[in-house]
C-alpha cells in the first residue's frame, strides 16, 4: 500500500506545477521536513515602447503561380463555371454532366444518345453546342467533345474529351 501511494504521489511530483509542487508537498509531508522550494521570480514586463513587434509575412508572386491554388484546373473550373439558371435543352448540359447510353447509325451517320444533367435524355449530333463544349464527332463506339475551359486568370483552354460507349476503367463514364 506504501508503494502505491509513493509512487502516485511521485508520479503528482512529476506533472504538478513547481510552486503548486512546493507548496503541496509541505502540506501533505508534516513529518517529514521537506526543503521549501522558493517560487520563482516572474519575467520582467517590458514597457509598451520596448516590446518585440513580430512583423508579418506578404507573399509577392513576381510572375509566378499561386502555391495555394489548386494545379486540376477541370476541377475549379467546372465547379465555377456550371451556371445557376441553365439556358434549356442540350445548350444547357456541361460536357462533365454527359453520359453516353447509347450510339444509332442512321443513314451513314451516327448518333449518340445520352443523359444529361437530372437525368435528361438527349440525342447528340456533330456540331451540336453544349454549354461549354461542342460534339466534334461520334464514332460507332464514342463521342468526341472539344471542351472550352477557363482558367483561374480567366484564360481560355481547350481539351479533347473522348466518352467511350463501354468505358475502361479509369475513363469516360464514372458510372458504369
Amino acid at each position: 500500500m506504501k508503494e502505491k501511494i509513493l509512487a502516485g504521489l511521485t508520479l503528482w511530483l512529476a506533472v504538478a506545477p513547481v510552486g503548486a509542487r512546493a507548496q503541496q508537498t509541505s502540506k501533505s509531508i508534516s513529518s517529514d521536513k521537506a526543503p521549501a522550494v522558493a517560487p520563482q521570480p516572474a519575467p520582467p514586463q517590458l514597457p509598451p515602447s520596448q516590446a518585440v513587434v513580430v512583423p508579418t509575412y506578404k507573399y509577392e508572386a513576381k510572375g509566378r503561380r499561386d502555391p495555394f491554388r489548386s494545379l486540376d484546373v477541370s476541377e475549379t473550373i467546372q465547379a465555377s463555371t456550371a451556371p445557376v439558371v441553365r439556358p434549356p435543352g442540350l445548350r444547357g448540359q456541361l460536357v462533365s454532366e454527359i453520359n453516353l447510353a447509347g450510339i444509332v447509325k442512321s443513314k451513314n451517320q451516327y448518333m449518340a444518345m445520352a443523359t444529361g444533367y437530372r437525368g435528361k435524355t438527349y440525342f447528340l449530333q456533330p456540331n451540336d453546342e453544349l454549354y461549354d463544349g461542342k460534339v466534334v464527332e461520334i464514332r460507332s463506339d464514342a463521342v468526341v467533345f472539344n471542351q472550352t475551359l477557363t482558367d483561374g486568370q480567366r484564360r481560355k483552354l481547350s481539351q479533347r474529351v473522348v466518352k467511350r460507349l463501354y468505358p475502361t476503367r479509369g475513363e469516360g463514364n464514372d458510372t458504369k
